[in-house]
């Protein structure tokens, strides 16, 4: 990676990472100006956003691959069942 090309993913990161600061700095004021019954809505939901969901979607990828591989062997076990077209 020559200088120029570093210097650009330098200042990408940079820009990135005062985006990312300003966010959780314009996040922070509106937490602190929230009620607290707001508040308490927003935690729960935030819990559900980073506890709850990503485990439903993982379940959801787990059954969906076992339901693919279950039904690769149905379909393999039917094809060696069957006759050929010619023989009755």
């Amino acid at each position: 990676m020559n200088k120029t090309a570093f210097r650009e993913f330098a200042a990408t990161m940079e820009d990135i990472a005062h985006d990312i600061v300003r966010a959780c700095r314009r996040g922070a004021r509106t937490i602190a100006a929230m009620p607290w019954p707001a508040m308490l809505a927003c935690c729960i939901a935030l819990a559900f956003v980073i506890s709850i969901l990503p485990l439903a979607l993982f379940l959801f990828v787990l059954f969906m691959g076992l339901k693919v591989v279950i039904g690769a062997f149905a379909v393999d076990h039917r094809r060696t069942q069957r006759e050929p077209y010619g023989k009755q």
